[in-house]
């Protein structure tokens, strides 16, 4: 690797290039071209970790051929701060330079693509993972939707009941279109009822990756409350796009008000994060998962405090002393198992 490129950004653009860089690991978020920069150069932390990695989709095409898409799908480690592991990256640089030279688009011989095939920083995104970005994508530039979308709507919109071939793609292309489907979010709180669990699941998982109206908004909101417990897990996923609604902040103040099973803290902490940024939603939320099993507990404290946004919140609040006598002792029993 030369002195003059030391970053993946840099690469890519002395490849002539244009590229975008996506979060996959929590749910689908764009980085900017700066921030990712930023991120390269450790001058700030990665803001979506996952078990101390960064998992990106990295889009590209060339200038002189815009028509045709590359996709890297990266994880790199990051450390207890998360700050991006540089070493693992200029590893895969070399990787790449070695395997491909400044040539990123030409067309890969064999040799090629078992050299890039054999590195230790690609990952294979989940099929979810995968929708997602290809329906951000395509909403995103305005092309036309999967082959799947006219049979995913139908259903939705009660045309027939035959879910078993509405694929996941078409799932996600509906949900990221849904700004500007009036008449589809309405049917989806019409209909949603009648929708096999199956479909009800993977709805939920499609609607975190994409903003919602307020109209399922609301509709989310009600099944958190009135549905049993299932529904209400879906209903939390659901607006995992909408942390940063005070409606949205308000139910999870009232969820947590309350003792909660392990399974919707983690949707909280691992999807709603945002959430936690509320002074009072964060004390609520320590004291639930001090209430778990030890092994949930760290699971979930460690996993607080790697996200940037909630680190110097927790930090603090230990700091000052401002934590329930349960939390001190998981945290006790959490400092002396790390000691022994």
């Amino acid at each position: 690797m030369t002195d003059k490129i030391a970053t993946i950004g840099e690469f890519l653009a002395a490849g002539n290039t244009e590229f975008q860089v996506f979060d996959l690991g929590r749910r689908l978020s764009q980085i900017s071209v700066e921030t990712f920069a930023a991120i390269e150069h450790q001058q700030q932390p990665h803001p979506f970790p996952l078990a101390h990695h960064a998992h990106l989709a990295i889009l590209f095409r060339h200038k002189s051929s815009p028509q045709q898409d590359y996709l890297w799908f990266l994880k790199f480690p990051l450390d207890e701060r998360g700050l991006l592991n540089v070493a693992a990256r200029d590893q895969y640089l070399e990787y790449v330079v070695s395997a491909l030279g400044q040539q990123l688009t030409d067309a890969l011989t064999k040799e090629q693509e078992e050299q890039l095939k054999h590195n230790p920083y690609l990952f294979t995104p989940s099929e979810t993972q995968r929708a997602a970005l290809h329906a951000h994508i395509s909403t995103q530039r305005q092309a036309a939707p999967s082959q799947y979308f006219d049979t995913t709507f139908d259903y939705l919109v009660g045309k027939h009941d035959d879910w078993q071939h509405i694929g996941v793609q078409g799932l996600h292309d509906c949900a990221a279109r849904l700004m500007n489907l009036p008449e589809l979010a309405t049917a989806i709180t019409e209909h949603y009822t009648n929708y096999a669990p199956t479909v009800q699941r993977y709805l939920a998982e499609a609607l975190e990756q994409h903003s919602i109206p307020a109209k399922l908004r609301d509709f989310y909101l009600n099944e958190l409350t009135e549905a049993n417990e299932t529904r209400a897990l879906y209903a939390l996923r659901a607006l995992a796009s909408m942390s940063n609604d005070k409606r949205v902040q308000k139910a999870v103040m009232i969820l947590l008000k309350q003792p909660v099973d392990a399974n919707i803290l983690t949707v909280v902490g691992a999807r709603l994060w945002p959430t936690l940024q509320n002074e009072e939603l964060l004390r609520l939320y320590l004291e639930r998962i001090a209430e778990l099993q030890q092994t949930w507990f760290q699971a979930l404290f460690e996993d607080a405090v790697s996200l940037p946004e909630l680190r110097p919140l927790v930090l603090r609040k230990i700091a000052q002393n401002d934590i329930s006598i349960e939390v001190k002792q998981q945290l006790l029993k959490l400092k002396t198992q790390q000691a022994s």
